[in-house]
């Protein structure tokens, strides 16, 4: 039904104000990449009609995940405003719609006989084409349809996120339901694979009392990300349980710069026995994973790993190579179409010629492995760059969004850090097609969505996503305000990290504006987890760099909120709960540092 214009111009003020403009802002020319066709905006949304009522007409063959596309269309829909979304035929305003001479994974949005269709390559393209239509659509006293049209298809190959499951953090103890809902978030900014390692570290062994708890976790997220048709991933190396027998560790890796760690219970793959043992338990995890199924593997040199002993050495390019290669044809016998990930994190940290042993090594046997992964703790690693990528592979970042300049990791909340994520891009958009960032929870949520657009379209700038983020998320009208909290909070990061004073008026006048910010919210944005945790940091910016410190009232609830959140421990004999929990002076940690 059309909207009186009195009542029509009243919606779009509040509406369409933040979404209007995306579209234009990412035009891109066809001659300056084949993948990614021209886009472009309605000039203006005068004649759209604010539906009250919406039915959507699926064309598409039948297929799970394009009957998922549609209830995650419903779903957010009907979350944001009072409208009753329906599949039918007759009436239909928004049209599901698959065809083969796209891209699988590229998708068309645009008008059609009176209807905006949504159109995959293939079941995937459609779901991302669903989630450009969703935050590309207004929400308000009625649904108002995305006019941004044009045909988008990614860059980036493999557009993976990394969940760090350990230390009882969210990833590891949210529900079923929780864990699948997130993957269809991450899947509707369009990811295609996630990676979760199995916590060797946390185990005695197979029969340690929570192995099954282990194994069901790894189950739930590889059942959830094939239900979406993410492609699943784990870790794999030479670190192995707490109870490895002590004749078969490793010798601990020279670490001078204290870049490299030397966690876990790395086990010596050039002794007969502790190759043996490598094999052996990798081969029993293949098998406990055979009826979920691994799509890709991606071994990891160090913090978990390595050997510094004379057959090892230098692990990088050596030791390393050896047991990844082995590995690789063991996962093939269980998984066919096994796909490898070589990272080599930390290379030449110090220098030992690892980066060109390496090339050397790919130069004359590089079949078994299919993509390089590479990233350092701040700039990029500069051989790939400036020599190429070993083996001519493709090459993947490993990109922290967790953890730099926050500890706890995520202990005060959101840590939205778009410039850097920005200046770190730069380095390596043209050569990287795609990476897994390293995920501690949910309190990076921003950051996640800026580094998958990144994947998907190396040009988009981080300010962009998280405008179109902020009107999908938060509500429309207060991207610009909430840019600005932004900016103020990472430049409160980095500061601190640098061990400076933190301007405190700064910290103070963030926390103003998100509360100025949240009196213009929707109900839903006011209720939206992602607001919380950012409105929250900024309270807890305001104590601790401008108030009355982390034990002030204000500071205690929202520490307390932010664990309800993270489904915290407030006691625990988890010795590493510490690094992921917020700093309540109150919460207990039995077995480990407060």
């Amino acid at each position: 039904m059309k909207i009186p214009a009195h009542d029509r111009r009243t919606f779009l003020k509040y509406a369409a104000a933040g979404t209007m403009g995306f579209g234009l802002q990412e035009q891109v020319s066809p001659a300056a990449d084949p993948g990614l066709l021209e886009v472009h905006d309605n000039a203006s949304r005068e004649g759209t009609e604010i539906l009250q009522e919406v039915v959507v007409r699926v064309e598409a063959p039948d297929d799970p995940l394009v009957s998922t596309a549609f209830n995650m269309l419903k779903d957010r829909v009907e979350l944001r405003c009072p409208v009753k979304v329906t599949r039918g035929a007759e009436g239909a305003q928004i049209v599901l719609a698959l065809d083969p001479g796209l891209a699988p994974e590229a998708f068309r949005l645009g008008p059609e006989n009176g209807t905006v269709r949504i159109t995959g390559g293939a079941p995937p393209g459609l779901l991302y084409g669903v989630g450009k239509f969703l935050r590309t659509s207004g929400y308000g006293e009625g649904f108002l349809p995305s006019s941004w049209t044009g045909v988008s298809s990614p860059q980036g190959t493999l557009r993976g996120m990394y969940f760090a499951t350990h230390f009882h953090n969210w990833h590891q103890q949210a529900s079923d339901a929780e864990v699948s809902r997130y993957l269809e978030d991450l899947a509707l900014w369009g990811i295609n694979a996630i990676m979760v390692a199995f916590p060797m570290i946390n185990l005695q062994g197979w029969d340690d009392p929570q192995m099954e708890a282990a194994l069901s976790m790894m189950k739930r997220y590889a059942r959830a990300a094939h239900a979406l048709g993410l492609q699943f991933t784990t870790g794999l190396g030479n670190t192995m349980f707490i109870g490895t027998p002590d004749h078969l560790r490793a010798t601990p890796l020279p670490d001078p710069t204290r870049r490299r760690g030397n966690s876990g219970h790395p086990v010596c793959p050039s002794l007969a026995e502790g190759h043996a043992y490598i094999l052996d338990n990798t081969r029993r995890l293949f098998e406990n994973l055979a009826d979920v199924g691994l799509d890709i593997v991606c071994f990891w040199p160090y913090d978990e790993g390595g050997c510094a002993c004379a057959k090892c050495a230098p692990w990088g390019c050596n030791g390393y190579l050896r047991l990844s290669r082995d590995l690789t044809q063991l996962g093939r016998e269980y998984f066919p179409k096994l796909k490898t990930v070589l990272s080599t994190w930390m290379f030449d940290t110090p220098p030992e010629g690892e980066w060109q042993g390496l090339a050397d090594a790919l130069a004359k046997d590089p079949g078994w492995v299919d993509y390089i992964l590479a990233d350092s703790h701040e700039d990029f690693p500069r051989y790939p760059l400036d020599h190429g990528v070993p083996g001519g592979l493709p090459l993947l970042n490993f990109p922290e969004i967790s953890m730099w300049g926050n500890s706890p990791w995520g202990g005060f909340g959101a840590n939205p850090l778009p410039a850097r994520f920005q200046r770190l891009w730069d380095q390596v958009k043209g050569t990287v097609t795609g990476g897994f960032p390293y995920s501690e929870g949910i309190y990076e949520d921003m950051n996640k969505a800026v580094v998958a657009q990144c994947y998907w379209d190396r040009d988009r700038a981080a300010a962009d996503t998280l405008r179109e983020y902020m009107a999908y998320e938060f509500g429309p009208g207060v991207e610009e305000q909430v840019l600005e909290i932004i900016g103020l909070l990472e430049s409160a990061a980095a500061t601190s990290y640098r061990k400076e004073p933190v301007d405190p008026e700064a910290a103070r006048r963030a926390c103003a504006a998100a509360e100025a910010v949240e009196a213009r919210l929707p109900d839903w944005g006011k209720k939206s987890w992602r607001w919380e945790l950012l409105r929250l940091r900024t309270v807890l910016d305001r104590e601790r760099f401008g108030g009355d410190g982390l034990e002030s009232p204000a500071a205690e609830a929202a520490l307390l909120r932010l664990m309800e959140l993270y489904h915290c421990q407030l006691e625990t004999d988890d010795p590493y709960h510490h690094r992921v929990r917020p700093p309540l002076k109150r919460a207990l940690s039995r077995n480990g540092t407060l």
